[in-house]
């Protein structure tokens, strides 16, 4: 029980990702708040976490907005009245369009969500935790802040930007004992994988070195580990989990020598 009794504030937490680092940190003892645009998701995901015995509340707001940020952060305090453990996780993902495509609506409203949510909630539990002495910051980004995607030049300045504030709000934040790092995730397998066919999913998992996608339970272990002990000396850094997608340059299929489809390198041993 790493985070046993410790107050975490999960946003986005009621599908996909976020529903599973809430589940992740609950498992460890952490007393939890839920986050969404959406009551019944809010709801369901609270039940859940109820199931496994640890205290919860859900604020369902929209986080982009200072009233919504402000809803949570005053819940969260009514509840269990610290905040040890922020997780920026709120992000608008699924908006797939051609930069020659895009409108200023669709821009700014990712941004509003992946930035200016980070920002309305991050400066109000900060000055929560600066009061406490202690807390920990973590935001959620992406493989997209380095290498981009295809379609996606909004979400992609976004997480970029987010690595950018993690370094800045953690030597701002130093001096109060708050700790902010980031986690920049691959290709993470979520509810948007549904009724895609086997072919597909085979063709995306061949990018990736460890050759699958990643999981809640990949994000959840890397958030429980920056938000413990065990990582109390670090703070403005990225952890990246990919399955080595960005280790590389670019995929084994493309590669001037792939390696071989039907064998493993141990069938080449002489021995």
């Amino acid at each position: 029980m790493k985070l046993q009794d410790r107050v975490a504030v999960v946003t986005g937490s009621s599908r996909n990702l976020g529903q599973g680092i809430a589940l992740g940190l609950a498992r460890e003892g952490a007393r939890i708040v839920v986050n969404g645009s959406k009551e019944n998701y809010v709801e369901n995901t609270c039940r859940m976490i109820a199931d496994l015995g640890a205290p919860v509340v859900g604020v369902t707001a929209d986080i982009s907005t200072s009233a919504g940020a402000e809803l949570l952060v005053t819940r969260a305090l009514e509840k269990f009245g610290r905040i040890d453990i922020l997780v920026n996780n709120a992000a608008v993902v699924a908006v797939i369009k051609h930069f020659l495509e895009l409108t200023p609506e669709v821009w700014e409203r990712i941004f509003a969500v992946n930035l200016g949510g980070l920002f309305q909630v991050s400066t109000r539990v900060a000055r929560v935790m600066a009061q406490q002495g202690s807390g920990c910051i973590v935001n959620i980004g992406s493989v997209g802040s380095s290498r981009a995607h295809r379609n996606m030049a909004p979400y992609d300045a976004t997480k970029g930007g987010i690595e950018a504030a993690t370094r800045a709000m953690a030597i701002d934040l130093a001096p109060y004992n708050i700790r902010v790092n980031a986690i920049s995730l691959g290709l993470m397998r979520t509810d948007r994988w549904e009724g895609v066919a086997e072919t597909e999913l085979a063709r995306r998992r061949r990018a990736i070195p460890l050759n699958r996608e990643g999981t809640n339970e990949d994000t959840a272990s890397a958030v429980i580990f920056l938000a413990s002990e065990e990582s109390s000396y670090i703070t403005g850094q990225v952890l990246y989990v990919d399955g080595g997608l960005l280790a590389q340059l670019r995929p084994a299929d493309a590669e001037s020598t792939p390696p071989p489809k039907d064998k493993l390198y141990h069938d080449f041993v002489t021995k």
